[in-house]
């Protein structure tokens, strides 16, 4: 059965069906996918974006799932090797353009607008100056070689007795009674 593919932003329609993964048909129809792995899931290159109609394709297989994860609800990303479609669809193929290099994404999105500083070497050795005059006064350490002063960690004698649970006694559980009550009923 043959469904309508819409690719954004050409808006360029093409015919696919559903036996065959949209990364075959897209190669057949002459549109450059980036893949490494030739369609196998492993290197998670061939991804594309569904525009509309996310309800007409296949559930993610565990490879995609496993490269992707499974934020499709947010991202709207799938890998178009592991693609299927039951009806038509939309996608967006722009990152697969010629003029477009490889990259990965970062993982804060960084506005065109911020500035790189650029520091001088002065500034840099002045900053570097002023953390050594600070770095220069002694920290006591208390924790080193604790074991040693005969405290422990919060400052009190080893021999102090131990405040673990708020010092409340287990209650022990009497199987014996909980069996005659039962024999009596």
């Amino acid at each position: 059965m043959n469904y309508k593919c819409t690719l954004w932003p050409s808006g360029e329609v093409i015919e696919v069906d559903g036996e065959r993964s949209l990364f075959e048909q897209l190669k057949k129809a002459g549109k450059k996918i980036k893949s490494n792995c030739g369609g196998c899931a492993s290197c998670g290159d061939c991804v594309i974006i569904i525009k509309s109609g996310e309800l007409n394709l296949n559930p993610q297989p565990f490879e995609e799932t496993r490269l992707l994860g499974n934020v499709f609800h947010i991202t709207k990303e799938r890998l178009s090797c592991q693609t299927k479609v039951t009806g038509d669809i939309t996608i967006d193929i722009s990152v697969h353009e010629k003029n477009s290099t490889p990259t990965k994404k970062s993982p804060l999105p960084v506005s065109k607008s911020s500035q790189v500083l650029v520091r001088k070497r002065e500034e840099i050795e002045k900053a570097v100056r002023i953390n050594e005059e600070k770095g220069q006064e002694p920290k006591p350490d208390t924790w080193y070689k604790h074991w040693e002063k005969g405290e422990g960690p919060t400052g009190e004698p080893d021999n102090a007795p131990k405040r673990l649970g708020g010092n409340k006694r287990v209650k022990p559980f009497r199987f014996a009674d909980k069996d005659e009550d039962d024999s009596h009923n």
